[in-house]
Order: C-alpha cells, then structure tokens, then sequence
C-alpha cells in the first residue's frame, strides 16, 4: 500500500519528467506534494519550473511561483517569475521572466492567461510566456503608454541574459520560428514536386493543397498517426483497393469527407508516385495543423501562396492593401452576412473574417476586464491570501466561460454556436468556378481559423447553397476582367452551373436556409438549358457581355435593400461613352457611394494592364426605389408642360405635308370628300412608356392618317382613287417620316432633361479620391517601407460618412 504521507524526494526533479506519488506530484518550489486530481494545470506548471531548471539553467533559488505583486485585492498572480539572481529575488527587484501556465491544449490564446500580463507589467517584467500543455508563445513587454507585447522566437535562457548580444539576437527574431518553418516546409515541397515530377507552379500548388486536405481530415479524425512515414510503411494490410495506390486511397477518404463542399471531381487524383508522396508526408507530419495558431499557418500559408504563384495565379489576387482598404471601408460587422461571388483565393473573405474576429476579441476583452473588476470589487483592499485565491478561481472560471465565445469550430473541426463560430460558420460565403480558386480559397480561410464552410466551387453568376439573391449584407469582390459571358453559356451545361437533385441534400439546404432557399433553388433547377445571359437584366436578349457587367448586376441582388457593395471595376465602365447605358442602370439600382480610382500599378504584378478603380455601392432600399420612381413621375410632370405642345405644334405644323403634299389632284379628292362628310385626320400622339435598361421618358407613337364620317358609294370610290394618287406622291412618306424623326427627337431631348431633372431631385454626395501610390509597387512588392495613400483615404472616408443620410453604412 502506497505511503499516506511521501518523503521529501533527494532531487527537485527525476531524471526525466516530475515526481510522482499516486495523484500527487513534488512542487520543489513550495517543498510539498501537491495532489493534482482536480487540478492539472499545476502539472503544467511543474514542467514549466522543470523547463526553466534543465534548459534555461535558473536555479530554484531565483524562481517562486503563485507570486503576487503586492497584498489586497487588485493584485494580480503570476504561475512562474524568474529574476536575475537570487539576490534579486530576496531584494523584491524587479524579475525578467513571468511565466503563465493553463492545462489547455491547442493553440495559445492570449485572451485566456488573465493575469499573466498584469503581473508582468505591474512586477517590471520583460518578458512573458504563455503555455498550455500542448505549445507556448513569448512577448517582449515594451514600457511606455499604452505597453505593447512584441511576439518573439523563443523565451530567454539564463546565458541569454547574461549576454547582450545573445539576448538581442533573440528578440530582434521578430517572426515566429514555427511560421517561418512552415513556411519554408511549403516551399521545399513546392520544389520537391518541381524536381520530381517537373510540375507547372500551379500544379504544384494544386497537389499540396490537396495533399494538405489529407492532413487535415485525418488530424480532424483524430487519427493522427496516419499521416506518418511510419504508417506508410506499414498500411499495406489497411487498404484493400489493389488499383489504387495509397495515397490515392487516402485521398479518395478525404475527397468523401469533403463531399459536402463540392471541391474535388469523382475522378481527381494526386497522380503521384508513392515516394514522393511519401516525401511530403515526411516535411509534414511534425505540424499539427488543428492545433498550430492561426497567425503561424495563416500567415506563412498566405506568404507562400503569394510570393510562389502571384504571377502565375495573378488573376486570383487582390493586392492586400487593396483588400484591407475594400473591407475597412465596407466595415461589416458581427451578425452580417457577406459574400464575395467571384472569391479567387479567398483574400477579401479572410480579411472579413478577421475584422469581424478582432471586433468580436475586442468586446470580449472589455467584457473581460468588466468580469475582472465586478469580481475583484467584491473583496476588500486587504483581502487575504485565501479569499485572493478564491477570486483568482471565480474569475478563472467566468473568464474561461466568457473566452469560449472566440473559439471558431468544435475540437474536430465541425461548427459551433460560439460568437466566432456563428461567423465562421453562418456568415461568410464565397464561389469561384475555377476549382483550383475554391480549393485554395478554402485550405487559405482554414488556414486563418476556419470560416471555410461558405465557399463553394461554383459559378458565381449562379445561385448554390447558402449563395442566392436578397440574402447578403455585404458583397465584396474583384470579378475577372476581360472575359465575357456569351450566349453559349448555360444553366447545367456543367456542375459549376447546375444545382443537385439530391434529395437529402435538398432536405439539410431547406431546413437551413428556410424557404428562400427553395425558391432560389427551384428558379435554377427550372431553367436548365437557358442561357445564363438571359437570367439578367443587362444580359437578357443579347449575345454576350462583360464578366465583370454581369457580376455588378449579380452583386447588387444578392444583396438585401440597404446592402453594401464594393467591386473592383475598369476604368471603361466608369468613363466610355460606350458604357453610359450600364451606369445609368445601375444608377436606378443603388446609390453611388465612393469611387477611389487605383493607380496604373496595382495590378502590373499579375499581367493585367488594366486601370481601375472600386466603387462602393449601396443598393436602394423599397422607399429609396419609390422615391427613385417619384422623382421620375415628377420630373415627366414637370418637363411635359413644355414638349407636349411642342409635339401638338409640330403636328399641326406638318399636318397638309401629311394629307396632301401640296398635290392638286389629292387636294381635289379631299375637297370633294370633305363635301361628303368624309376626313383625312390625323390619330392624336399617343405615349407609352419604354421598356428597356435605360430608363427614360415616354415614347412618343404615330399612327397613319386615317378616315371619319360613314361614306356612301360615291366617298368609297373617291378614297380608292385618293389611296392609288396617294402611292405615287413621294412627299406623303416623306412627311411621315419626317414628322416620326422629329418626334423621336423630341422625346430625346426630354428624356435628358427628366434625366438632369431627376439627378437634380435625387441628389446626394459622392466620395472621390485618387491615390497615387497603394502600398504596391508594379512588381506585386507590399510592406510597411511601400507607400500607401489609401489609409489617409480610409481617413477621409469614414469623416464624409458622418454626412451621409443613412444609418446602414
């Protein structure tokens, strides 16, 4: 039977790990057993003591842990400090290291270590560690208003600090050691099919996307140890498919997992050769991607993408001081829903993600510091070491609580009801029908924290999923240019542009997305074989238009009335004479907010040489469009009291041109007629109003001559002889066509002015800038050290948009 009562063991640490007795472990820093049962975050703390001893080499002498700062109840506690010396330590100096400890696993989250940072800053310290069981991340605590928290490569050891320029080669490593890894582990595999298999750069890409795919479902299966050479060597018994090579095998698992997403077709493959595979598997499998932060994948991943493919998948590529200026400026907010139709990589989706993520994060860190001072006031200014305690775990536990609302998928990657899984999951939708573009979408937003269940390989002119009209907040995207839409495109030629029949699939969609969906979906389904120009307004009846026209009326309604938009446009589409017919459209439509014309550059890096500029849209609402129709009904009232009698005036004008043309003979007849109660009149104008894109005022219609009053033999016979003289005389179709043209004229004439006279009614600001330089040099090169005019720009912005008469932008 085991010993109630342990000795105190010869050593603070065994050879390897911590002593153990039973559920309880030796704290050498307290000189106890401690019984760790219910608590195992001061298992992970003990490593971390242990961790400081061996490799650090830190005496226990210049160590304590669960140190205050001072008595009372607004002192903070730290797990671990660590001072210079034990001189220092005994003499209450300042320390140099403060380590933070939580039992969790996962990705270090700053949010949830508390106290580590206050005590830091309060004690003077420089440095700070944040550990969980599974990884740990190390800031340098700059002083000054407010302190900042510099992330570095790695903590301090005892000889760092005891030299300088060991110390400062530490901390200028401003980059974390494992993005930059991972980085370079994308880079050599990148090589490695290159040299192997004499791969393009986006074949590569395209393999190590779906390589990574296979990573991930098995991380998400939790059955991580087959994605390991060692399991390659031994999985011969674990697949029984003799056509198929295992790693073929293992993708067709993955591309069954990711069924619902519609990434990959039936018969993709790796087309691969085991070794090589096997390669990969060997650069990879030291990386958890479920548990490595986002700002180490998510970043190293978006570097790799870029530098490596930008000139080879340029199109798919909005420059990123482009994006964060698009985003700013359209500032969705949580509980929106936002699509980007036309996705490439997924660039605006991300940095929606993240602006709606660090929005939320800042809400939880007021509500945060709310629980903490609610709490900590409950306690008196003297408040014991036990009562301290007891507040540090009733803060713990609502903190923790509080903190779960950042999480953005369930340990296994599927959805959660959290603040920031409510987004990644429900708010964030994307298509490319590039499946490279929806395959790099997806693996990018993963990669940054999830988000990826929106984005669909499909194209984005068409309805699919969660993607339909009216349903959308926010729409942000760059659209491909130069390409067009023809009359030989149509509904379910292809998946991308086809909808499923699957009946369970429909069933999960409909009990999803309501009954918007069903119409959406149904209004598809029922055009199959119609031409997808003929699903638009500006496509339907013609033979093609551009791309990027089709995709300004797809955005528009895909957004609800009061919905934001921010496209990236040619400059032709602003500007050509040729193109008035599509602004004046769209002017009907939605408001004109901003137009920021970009500099020829921004899009050099990826072989386009287009100039263009993004427009910011806001799509009318119901009483915007009435008052758009009332401003026109007016504006017909008002100018028709000038060109009605300029018609009546120009008809009477011509009228003998049109009965008669001065011909004596046709004269006779009409006498003579007239003598037997028998007119030629003239049918009064009638109006009706045009259909078409371009609004405009009525148009004015013609009819022949006609005849009135009930003839006998004798007038019937007068009108034959008048209708044969009449054929032979060129002035009557003359005058007819004349008066026509005039008229036509007319009705031109005013329709500018209802035009003028509507803009005039209708009238509101526009935000024009024209930056010089956009933080991209026509080399695709970003960066601090690159000039950017567009945050000034975003400065200017957000000081008009005080004037704006709206609250929903």
């Amino acid at each position: 039977m085991a010993s109630r009562h342990p000795t105190t063991p010869d050593t603070p640490f065994p050879t390897t790990g911590l002593h153990w007795h039973g559920h309880t472990i030796w704290v050498p820093l307290r000189g106890r057993w401690t019984n760790v049962e219910h608590q195992p975050e001061e298992k992970v703390r003990q490593e971390w003591v242990r961790r400081l001893w061996e490799h650090g080499k830190f005496s226990l002498q210049q160590m304590d842990q669960e140190r205050r700062t001072h008595h009372g109840r607004r002192s903070p506690r730290a797990d671990i400090v660590v001072w210079h010396s034990s001189a220092d330590k005994e003499a209450g100096r300042e320390p140099v290291l403060v380590v933070e400890t939580k039992a969790d696993e996962g990705p270090v989250r700053p949010a949830d270590f508390w106290q580590g940072e206050s005590y830091a800053r309060a004690a003077g310290a420089r440095f700070l560690v944040l550990a969980n069981s599974t990884g740990h991340v190390t800031f340098e605590l700059i002083t000054g208003l407010p302190g900042r928290a510099r992330q570095i490569n790695d903590w301090p050891t005892s000889e760092d600090l005891a030299n300088n320029s060991r110390l400062e080669a530490l901390i200028g490593r401003l980059e974390v050691f494992d993005r930059e890894q991972f980085q370079r582990v994308l880079f050599d595999c990148h090589s490695l099919l290159r040299d192997n298999h004499a791969m393009s750069p986006d074949r590569a890409f395209d393999t190590i996307s779906k390589v990574l795919f296979i990573k991930l479902h098995i991380e998400r299966s939790q059955a991580h140890e087959t994605f390991t050479t060692k399991y390659l060597s031994e999985s011969s018994r674990f697949f029984k498919n003799p056509r198929l090579s295992i790693h073929e095998q293992m993708f067709d698992q993955t591309k069954a997992a990711y069924s619902a997403d519609d990434l990959f077709p039936e018969d993709d493959r790796l087309d691969i050769s085991g070794d090589t595979f096997r390669d990969l598997v060997s650069k990879l499998e030291r990386f958890n991607l479920s548990k490595t932060g986002e700002d180490i994948k998510g970043i190293a991943f978006e570097r790799f993408l870029g530098t490596t493919f930008r000139g080879n998948l340029g199109q798919y590529f909005t420059p990123r001081p482009v994006v964060d200026f698009m985003v700013s400026l359209l500032n969705p907010k949580e509980g929106e829903l936002i699509c980007d139709p036309a996705a490439g990589s997924g660039g605006f989706l991300i940095r929606v993600f993240d602006h709606i993520r660090d929005e939320i994060a800042a809400d939880i860190a007021k509500q945060r510091q709310e629980i903490i001072d609610s709490i900590s006031a409950e306690y008196p200014e003297d408040a014991n070491e036990i009562n301290l305690v007891h507040r540090d775990q009733r803060i713990e536990s609502a903190v923790e609580e509080l903190n779960k609302q950042l999480a953005p998928s369930r340990p296994d990657g599927g959805p959660t009801e959290t603040r920031v899984g409510k987004l990644a999951w429900k708010c964030i939708y994307g298509a490319d029908k590039e499946p490279r573009a929806a395959r790099t979408a997806k693996m990018n937003m993963i990669m940054h924290g999830d988000g990826h269940g929106g984005i669909h390989w499909h194209d984005g002119l068409v309805d699919t999923n969660g993607i339909f009209e009216g349903r959308f907040d926010v729409v942000v995207t760059n659209p491909p240019f130069g390409a067009i839409v023809n009359a030989s495109q149509r509904i379910g030629a292809s998946p991308e542009v086809d909808v499923s029949d699957d009946r369970d699939y429909r069933r999960r969609q409909q009990e999803r997305y309501g009954a918007e969906w069903v119409s959406a979906h149904d209004r598809v389904a029922a055009a199959r074989g119609t031409k997808i120009l003929d699903m638009f307004e500006i496509g339907e009846n013609t033979k093609s238009r551009k791309t990027e026209q089709m995709f300004l009326e797809r955005c528009l309604r895909l957004l609800h009335p009061g919905g934001r938009l921010g496209i990236v446009l040619p400059n032709g589409n602003l500007n050509s004479s040729s193109q008035a017919w599509l602004r004046r459209w769209a002017e009907g439509k939605a408001f004109l907010r901003a137009v920021v014309a970009l500099p020829a550059e921004t899009f050099k890096f990826s072989g386009a040489s287009v100039n263009a500029s993004v427009v910011f849209m806001q799509k009318f609402t119901k009483e915007d469009e009435e008052r758009w129709n009332q401003c026109w009904d007016n504006a017909l009232e008002l100018t028709e009291v000038d060109f009605a009698p300029k018609r009546t005036n120009l008809l009477e004008r011509m009228t003998p041109d049109l009965l008669h043309s001065d011909d004596a003979d046709l004269m006779a007849i009409l006498e003579h007629l007239e003598r037997l109660g028998i007119i030629r009149t003239l049918p009064e104008l009638s109006r009706i109003r045009k259909v078409g894109l371009i609004r405009s005022g009525p148009e004015t219609v013609l009819r022949a001559p006609r005849w009135s009053g009930q003839p006998n033999q004798e007038a019937r016979a007068l009108k034959v002889q008048y209708k044969e003289k009449a054929a032979h005389v060129p002035g009557l179709q003359a005058a007819m066509t004349t008066l026509r043209s005039e008229l036509k004229k007319l009705d031109i004439e005013q329709s500018a002015l209802m035009w003028a006279t509507v803009r005039t009614m209708f009238d509101y600001d526009v935000f024009m800038a024209t930056p010089t330089r956009v933080g991209i040099t026509a080399t695709g090169e970003t960066g601090d050290s690159i000039t950017n005019d567009l945050p000034a720009i975003l400065h200017a912005w957000q000081e008009f948009k005080a004037t704006l008469k709206t609250e929903d932008w």
